[in-house]
């Protein structure tokens, strides 16, 4: 049984995780097809982050707390943070730059593998939130069921082998799938239980390269809100037929995330990064 966590992080009010303005509405309906997406209105993904390296998307993020992005371990370098953007080509107007204080690798992280492929990024400061700028609600009570319909954000490459980034961001909708059907199709020597499969056997529909680090969401039935259920970590390809996507599996990590927020132990200025 997975341990209720908490969502009261350093005096953060649990009511604002989770939730997105009122104003935008039906945004999972897709109207094109680039590797399963289609354009995300502006203020749908409040705690979608724009991580960059020299200010080029490298990686996705998602808000947990004001001052905590989580993402994928293997992102990293020299970085900033984007929070509240949408278009890329220009300065939204929630965005906020903010720089990057501590990058927290997950301690077993497995660089070859990609086991354990989950970080914690602090920011040097909160950021302002606001409806186009909010945290999501990390995992509490039992997974959603096999089968669950689950969303998919970035700003990542269309196809496969191809670095031009997309100027607005993207989202898609994929099922989760069974963990034998997900080490069947992607070798049970490669997925660990700390990772989980979704999408479609068919392909079509997948993240691709930049959308690494951002987020699975799940919304919670009984509740409406928005929880982080997995992290963009790998892939056989870009929604290739029989090669669903690879993410994270929060629930796994949190404990480590809700101790790594709440420690009292947090050194000025002191970076981790490999």
């Amino acid at each position: 049984m997975l341990l209720l966590i908490s969502l009261l992080f350093m005096g953060l009010d649990s009511a604002v995780c989770g939730q997105r303005s009122s104003a935008v509405q039906n945004i999972t309906q897709p109207r094109s097809r680039i590797v399963g997406g289609s354009p995300a209105p502006p203020g749908s993904w409040p705690w979608l982050v724009n991580l960059q390296l020299d200010g080029g998307l490298m990686c996705g993020g998602v808000l947990v707390d004001s001052s905590w992005v989580v993402t994928a371990a293997h992102c990293f370098s020299y970085w900033t943070a984007v929070v509240g953007e949408f278009d890329i080509t220009k300065t939204d107007p929630d965005e906020q730059v903010l720089k990057v204080n501590r990058i927290i690798p997950h301690p077993k992280f497995n660089p070859k593998t990609f086991n354990n492929d989950i970080a914690l990024v602090e920011l040097t400061s909160p950021v302002v939130l606001s409806e186009h700028v909010t945290p999501v609600c990390l995992p509490s009570g039992m997974e959603p069921p096999t089968g669950s319909p689950c969303l998919v954000a970035g700003w990542g490459s269309l196809y496969e082998g191809e670095w031009r980034i997309k100027d607005m961001d993207f989202h898609f909708r994929v099922p989760l799938l069974p963990q034998s059907t997900c080490k069947s199709a992607l070798g049970k020597e490669l997925v660990t239980n700390t990772m989980l499969c979704a999408g479609y056997l068919s392909g079509g529909i997948d993240s691709c390269q930049g959308d690494s680090g951002g987020p699975l969401i799940y919304q919670d039935r009984i509740s409406g809100r928005f929880q982080l259920h997995g992290i963009t970590s790998w892939g056989d390809g870009c929604g290739e037929k029989g090669k669903p996507g690879v993410y994270t599996r929060v629930s796994a990590f949190s404990d480590w995330i809700q101790a790594e927020i709440q420690s009292e132990f947090q050194p000025t200025n002191h970076k981790i990064i490999f």
